[in-house]
C-alpha cells in the first residue's frame, strides 16, 4: 500500500494552492454551471408525465449531458493547472473543445450512459404509481432508486480520474485512459467516497448560510480532488 496524503493533507494542498485565485476559480465553475443550466431549460420538450414525453427529453438529455464532457475536460484542466502552479483562466474551461474533444466525449459517456441506464427502472415504476399508485409499486422505485444511486457512486469513484489523465497523458486513447482510472482507483475508491463525504458538513453549513459560501466550497472540493489525483499518480510513480 502506498504511503498517500490524509484527507487533511491534501485539503492543506488544495487550499493553498487556490489563494488569491478564487476569483476565478468561482467565475469558471459559475459560467459551468450557467451554461448547463441554460442548455438544460432550451433541451427540454415538456414535463408532461406521458411515456413518450419522457423518452424524448431522456434522449435529448443523453446526448447533451454527453456533450457536456467538454466542458468537464476544461474544468478537469484549469484545476491541474492550479494544482501545478501553472497560470489559470476562466477561459481554460473551454480547452476541452480544442484539446483531445473526441476522448472526452467518450469518457463522458460512460458517466451518462450508466446513469441513464440506472435510472430507467426507477423511472417505469414511477409512472406506473404516478397512473396507478400502491405501496408496492412505491417500494419498488424507492429501491430502484437507491440501486441506480450505489452503482452511479461506484462508477463515479472507478473513472473519476480519467478527465486528469487525459490531460497528462494526452497521447494514450480513451480506452486507455479508462483503464488508468480503474488501476489507480484499486484499494483507493473508500478514500476518494470519504474525502467527498467530508466536504457534506461544509455544504450543511453553506446551504444554512443563503448558498453564497457554496462558490468557495466547490472550489475547495474540485481543487482536493486534483490533489487526490496529483497523490495517486505521485505514488503510482514511485512503486514502478
Amino acid at each position: 500500500m502506498g504511503n498517500y496524503k490524509s484527507a487533511a493533507e491534501l485539503k492543506g494542498i488544495a487550499k493553498e494552492q487556490s489563494l488569491g485565485k478564487y476569483g476565478t476559480l468561482i467565475g469558471a465553475n459559475v459560467l459551468i454551471f450557467a451554461i448547463q443550466l441554460l442548455v438544460s431549460g432550451i433541451t427540454t420538450v415538456s414535463t408532461s408525465g406521458s411515456i413518450i414525453i419522457v423518452i424524448i427529453n431522456n434522449l435529448i438529455s443523453l446526448i447533451v449531458n454527453i456533450l457536456l464532457g467538454l466542458l468537464m475536460s476544461g474544468k478537469a484542466y484549469l484545476y491541474m493547472n492550479l494544482l501545478y502552479s501553472q497560470p489559470v483562466a476562466t477561459s481554460d474551461i473551454f480547452f476541452g473543445f480544442r484539446q483531445q474533444p473526441q476522448k472526452a466525449v467518450v469518457i463522458q459517456s460512460v458517466f451518462v450512459l450508466v446513469d441513464f441506464l440506472v435510472s430507467i427502472p426507477a423511472q417505469i415504476f414511477m409512472i406506473l404509481y404516478i397512473n396507478k399508485p400502491s405501496s408496492n409499486l412505491m417500494a419498488a422505485m424507492i429501491f430502484a432508486l437507491a440501486l441506480g444511486i450505489i452503482i452511479n457512486v461506484y462508477i463515479s469513484l472507478v473513472y473519476s480520474q480519467s478527465y486528469f489523465i487525459l490531460h497528462d497523458f494526452p497521447d494514450r486513447s480513451a480506452k486507455e485512459i479508462l483503464a488508468t482510472s480503474r488501476r489507480l482507483m484499486q484499494g483507493n475508491k473508500f478514500r476518494l467516497f470519504y474525502l467527498n463525504v467530508s466536504f457534506l458538513p461544509l455544504y450543511i453549513l453553506g446551504c444554512i448560510a443563503m448558498f453564497v459560501p457554496l462558490l468557495w466550497i466547490g472550489v475547495y472540493r474540485y481543487a482536493t480532488s486534483c490533489a487526490f489525483y496529483q497523490d495517486l499518480i505521485a505514488v503510482a510513480g514511485q512503486e514502478r
